[in-house]
């Protein structure tokens, strides 16, 4: 009986043993792989899969587009100046130093193209005339941020279109150099001259032609060229005379414009401007008598910049 009960204990002794020894084996293989975290929601016998590196294309930034109100400008369309105001400039024209007026809109931008106007002086004046006597200061109002202005001044007070003064080259170099800091339309360059300065412009468009977008006469004379034309001029003008020189620059500008001649010039209302018949619609020639001596009549400055504006 007593071995029987040693045997038995024996027995259990071996049995916790290997129980223990079991276990064991199961904590150790648990430490060397744990089981797999279960996923929320989901299955808790499926492991969840570590994310998958993707690569993601990334887009070139945008190409900033061509600005459409400057295409075709000049180089000026580049440069953010600042320099706006009425301000004396001058520039180097062959062995001369030559000056001018420049009227910059205090709201200048060079995200747009500018209208550049060209103004010359009567005899014995200077580039604050058509300013100051014509009161040029309305149609720059008129204007504000769509166009450039000058006001060049004669070398002895004279303009000459021949080839000794160098005026030609003078208004080449106004153009030039002012496209280079503003954003210019070269397309748009108009010019207007008053008495001696009218003679001159009158000249300069058929010399610069394809430079110029229109031209604006005022008291003066001469034959017109192939390019939309305003004339002023003053029935009782005792300096230029009417005349004599009015109804000559009317007709030629007409004709070569391809507006109907003779033209009528007693049709025409005194104290208004008329846009003559038969002119195409990219060559209009605009007539304005008005009963008055040798001077710029303010009642046309409204209708100088409509011509500008219309031309574009």
């Amino acid at each position: 009986m007593v071995e029987n009960g040693v045997v038995r204990r024996l027995m259990l002794v071996s049995m916790a043993l290997m129980i223990e020894a079991s276990c064991m084996s199961i904590e150790t293989r648990n430490q060397r792989h744990p089981p797999a975290p279960a996923r929320s929601g989901g299955d808790p016998q499926r492991s969840v899969q570590a994310p998958v590196s993707e690569t993601v294309a990334v887009p070139p930034p945008p190409v900033a587009p061509v600005q459409q109100s400057t295409a075709g400008g000049s180089s000026g369309c580049q440069v953010a100046s600042t320099d706006t105001g009425i301000k004396n400039s001058s520039i180097r024209v062959g062995r001369n130093q030559r000056s001018f007026i420049r009227v910059v809109d205090a709201k200048y931008s060079n995200a747009t193209k500018h209208a550049l106007v060209i103004g010359y002086h009567g005899l014995g004046l200077d580039g604050n005339s058509p300013r100051k006597d014509h009161k040029w200061t309305i149609v720059e109002a008129k204007a504000a941020d769509q166009a450039i202005f000058i006001y060049a001044n004669a070398l002895g007070g004279s303009w000459d279109a021949g080839n000794s003064t160098g005026d030609i080259e003078f208004f080449d170099e106004m153009v030039r150099t002012t496209g280079e800091i503003y954003c210019i339309d070269p397309k748009r360059v108009f010019v207007h001259g008053f008495s001696n300065g009218a003679f001159f412009v009158n000249n300069l468009v058929k010399i610069r032609k394809d430079a110029i977008r229109g031209v604006i006469s005022v008291a003066g004379g001469g034959l017109g060229a192939t390019i939309p034309a305003m004339v002023i001029h003053g029935h009782t003008d005792q300096t230029v005379s009417f005349t004599s020189n009015a109804p000559t620059l009317v007709n030629s500008y007409a004709g070569a414009d391809g507006c109907t001649t003779p033209v009528n010039m007693a049709y025409i209302p005194e104290g208004s401007c008329q846009t003559l018949t038969g002119c195409p619609d990219h060559l209009p020639v605009v007539f304005c008598p008005w009963d008055g001596n040798h001077h710029w009549p303010e009642f046309t400055l409204p209708d100088v910049w409509k011509f500008i504006s219309a031309l574009q």
